[in-house]
């Protein structure tokens, strides 16, 4: 057994003995984390709409001469999906979409399977479309583009599956739901999600970057590996670089599983999933509903050496934010401990 488990269920052992508040804990569990090269980011905790437990942990950039601080912002990964699916529901409770309407309604260029395609099969990535060839650029040093992307879907003659009969995980999704979003609100994506969602509630840190390698490093976290060698990507896709801090990701998920920003029909469509198994996800990651009412919503993301977790326990008003630039794969086992621990505490 490893030391930092038994730490952990020594600490768990001490809670349900005694009963004392446990951010001593938290603190101490991070920590030997930190201290083993397993964790290098920040960390958040809110339990009852009060801080429970905030702290950095590790360094900024691979040079280890900068330390993070909590206002910095870190890539999100896939958690950026959420904002093209909530931004097209906020279209639908206008009246500007129907869900079961096909692509080729609103973009116009693409080839004849997108007659078959609805927003529905993009929401719930059911479309049948392929995953970017990510390796395949970034190995010949290509700095990938919106056109590269574009011209990718256009140059595309057949899906994968029939739309709506199976899943497959492909970014091509909610890139394609952006681009709805534009042509129905006729203003760029990122200007949408700043009028309709950043700006209104209350995302002040969250923005969405033009290219990597960053141009403007400022309260950025950059991402390295174990030997804090720095990502060498090059990456210039409108909207998939959203970077945001773990303030602004539990604001976000707060707020969206209160229903401010979408209705809870709303926010219960973008729960379900095209099909059940493991690894099944809906616009919002993994959201579990019982007898009506919203339980968790959790949504794990990463990008190279990114890797974060946002997780919302409703019913207990628990809200764990993980956001790392050195990527170890384990945020998921991390929150579970963290879960564990403040749910334990008395306040």
């Amino acid at each position: 057994m490893s030391k930092i488990l038994t730490k952990i269920l020594l600490l768990l052992v001490g809670l349900c003995l005694f009963g004392f508040h446990n951010t001593e804990n938290i603190d101490t569990y991070l920590n030997e984390l930190h201290q083993a090269g397993k964790l290098n980011g920040n960390v958040l905790i809110i339990k009852n709409g009060k801080t429970h437990y905030k702290k950095s942990f590790g360094y900024a950039d691979g040079s280890k001469k900068t330390v993070l601080q909590e206002e910095y912002r870190f890539n999100i990964g896939s958690i950026y999906k959420e904002f093209p699916a909530v931004a097209i529901m906020q279209l639908h409770e206008k009246n500007q979409l129907n869900l079961e309407d096909k692509i080729s309604n609103y973009i116009t260029d693409l080839p004849k399977w997108a007659e078959k395609v609805s927003i529905k099969n993009l929401l719930q990535y059911s479309s049948g479309l392929p995953k970017i060839a990510w390796n395949t650029y970034f190995s010949k040093g290509i700095t990938v583009t919106d056109n590269h992307i574009m011209q990718e879907i256009k140059n595309l003659k057949y899906l994968e599956f029939e739309p709506g009969t199976d899943y497959l995980y492909s970014n091509h999704n909610p890139i394609l739901l952006m681009k709805i979003v534009e042509n129905i609100s006729k203003t760029s994506f990122t200007n949408y999600l700043k009028e309709h969602i950043f700006t209104p509630y209350g995302l002040e840190n969250t923005i969405i970057i033009e290219q990597y390698p960053y141009k403007d490093k400022t309260a950025m976290a950059i991402p390295f590996d174990a030997d804090f060698k720095e990502d060498n990507f090059k990456l210039s896709v409108t909207g998939l670089l959203f970077s945001s801090t773990v303030n602004d990701m539990a604001n976000w998920f707060e707020q969206l599983d209160g229903f401010k920003i979408i209705n809870k029909s709303a926010v219960k469509f973008l729960s379900e999933t095209a099909k059940k198994g493991e690894n099944i996800e809906s616009p919002l990651g993994y959201c579990e509903w019982k007898d009506d009412i919203i339980t968790e919503h959790s949504h794990h993301g990463s990008s190279s050496n990114y890797e974060g977790i946002v997780r919302r326990f409703k019913q207990e008003d628990i809200t764990i934010v993980i956001l790392t630039n050195q990527k170890n794969g384990n945020v998921r086992e991390i929150s579970d401990t963290l879960y564990e621990l403040v749910s334990s505490d008395i306040d």
